[in-house]
């Protein structure tokens, strides 16, 4: 009908002028659509049933025109630390209302052809549509941007909270033509996975580096229960010697994973992997039998090894029968208490408001073991702290003995930290001395014990018996066994 709307027009102009040609310009439409000549009518109400965008969807059609016209797109993977807390504390209903929020923030920040996904609880997921100028650092502004947004308080019943923002880039531009949504996606999570792992504040972009560490420390996960089953965990052991006399005062224990493929692996490489699979407790019971074994048989060895120093999680701080655990070994071995030493990094000594963190501890002195404060300098605690558990010692960081010669800087720390432990009638135990210079700025200044590569390496029980044979046969500082080094 509107084909012939022209005609109409121009018969109208000729038989009724001006007026009747409006009249057939507008009325004609109008007839035509309410008579259905433009299809059935659509209602507002019918505007719910669109469905909404799906997440694999719009990614793989953003890599498909992306790829077609030769341009970038990216996908941020969002996680808000903090939402678990208020779901506890004010229900979900206010977690409800505060991941809405923080969306609607992020929304403000992005392009109209962006969008955003909830992924999770505490997740979300930012596509950032096809450019041409999405280059690595444009995308870390725009990372830096959506935790700007998203970071500043949320009131949620009167009072203000806080949370913190983490964030996993994955770039078109590292990927093939042939990726697929999945694929990019998943990358993204591996980006986030490895922010989270970081520390507070962290961004991460995807590459294949990143994914060939992720994919290892999953893999050790994996292998974590074989690795105890199989007697791969392993005591190694380095000595704590006297700095005027040479003398060995004790043994730290340090774990060691004998990994099938990967040869020796030190802490810094698998504990996550053992946090992770909740197995923190299991390792430090593992730990401490082949340990009080070790020094049991150094004993019938006739050699002298004061003490073992263990070092403790915060699970297994946490755990309320732990003293008891610690007991039963003590009884078990006939060993006496003593001679165990447990370590508490200073980041968890300064948590002593956990009671159960606190009664452990004063546990483990009415036992008659003793306590260190390990890797002291770095973690914040003060001297109010050291006053309210009994602690026989101090270790003091290896990052402020390295170098101590020649920095003065290093040198005053050492010598005011050395002057805290004297008031306060607490040993102290330089960590990782490597050099000669280093051991006599320890003897010059009145640090009684040290520990480090100077002294031996790390050794299973085996090797530190051949090192303990030959410190035996010799008063001054030992020569380097050849114990190997675990990177």
């Amino acid at each position: 009908m509107l084909a012939f709307l022209p005609a109409l027009c121009l018969a109208g102009y000729w038989g009724g002028g001006e007026v009747l040609l409006v009249t057939i310009a507008l009325g004609t439409p109008l007839i035509y659509a309410v008579t259905g000549g433009f299809g059935q009518p659509f209602h507002a109400h019918e505007m719910a049933k669109v469905p909404a965008p799906d997440l694999a969807s719009v990614a793989q059609d953003f890599l498909e025109i992306a790829q077609h016209n030769g341009q970038t797109t990216a996908c941020l993977k969002i996680e808000i630390h903090g939402l678990a807390e208020l779901a506890n504390r004010f229900g979900p209903s206010a977690t409800n209302d505060a991941r809405e929020l923080i969306r609607s923030r992020l929304a403000t920040t992005l392009r109209s052809g962006d969008h955003v996904f909830q992924t999770g609880d505490t997740c979300l997921t930012v596509l950032i549509s096809p450019g041409f100028r999405l280059k690595l650092d444009t995308l870390l502004d725009v990372a830096k941007r959506l935790r700007t947004v998203a970071e500043p308080p949320l009131s949620v019943a009167g009072s203000s909270q806080y949370v913190s923002v983490y964030i996993g880039i994955a770039s078109s531009l590292n990927f093939g033509r042939n990726v697929t949504a999945d694929t990019w996606l998943r990358s993204a999570s591996e980006a986030l996975i490895e922010a989270t792992e970081t520390g507070s504040g962290a961004t991460r972009v995807w590459s294949e580096k990143l994914s060939r560490k992720h994919h290892a420390k999953r893999n050790l996960q994996t292998g974590v229960a074989a690795a105890f089953e199989d007697g791969r965990i392993q005591a190694h052991f380095q000595p704590q010697v006297s700095v005027t006399t040479n003398d060995v005062t004790g043994m730290e224990v340090l774990a060691r994973w004998d990994h099938p493929t990967q040869g020796m692996l030190a802490p810094s490489v698998f504990l996550n992997a053992i946090e992770d699979s909740q197995q923190m407790s299991r390792l430090g019971k593992t730990i401490r039998t082949q340990s009080i074994a070790a020094l049991q048989a150094w004993d019938d060895m006739g050699y002298d090894v004061p003490t073992i120093s263990l070092n403790l999680s915060g699970q297994e701080l946490r755990d309320p029968n732990f003293a008891e655990h610690v007991q039963a070994e003590l009884d078990r071995s006939m060993l006496l208490a003593h001679r165990l030493v447990f370590e508490v990094p200073e980041r968890l000594f300064v948590n002593l408001k956990d009671d159960i963190v606190r009664r452990n501890l004063s546990a483990l002195v009415a036992l008659g073991c003793t306590l260190d404060i390990d890797g002291y300098g770095v973690g914040g605690s003060d001297i109010a702290m050291l006053q309210k558990i009994a602690v026989n010692r101090i270790k003091i960081d290896q990052s402020l003995i390295r170098g101590v010669d020649t920095s003065c800087e290093r040198h005053r720390v050492f010598h005011a930290i050395l002057d805290m432990c004297k008031r306060l009638e607490i040993q102290a135990v330089g960590t990782g001395v490597e050099t000669v210079g280093e051991h006599g700025v320890l003897r010059e200044l009145g640090c009684q014990v040290a520990q480090g590569f100077l002294f031996a390496e790390p050794a299973s029980a085996v090797d530190m018996s051949l090192w303990l044979a030959d410190q035996q046969q010799q008063n001054d500082l030992p020569a380097n066994p050849g114990l190997r080094r675990v990177k």
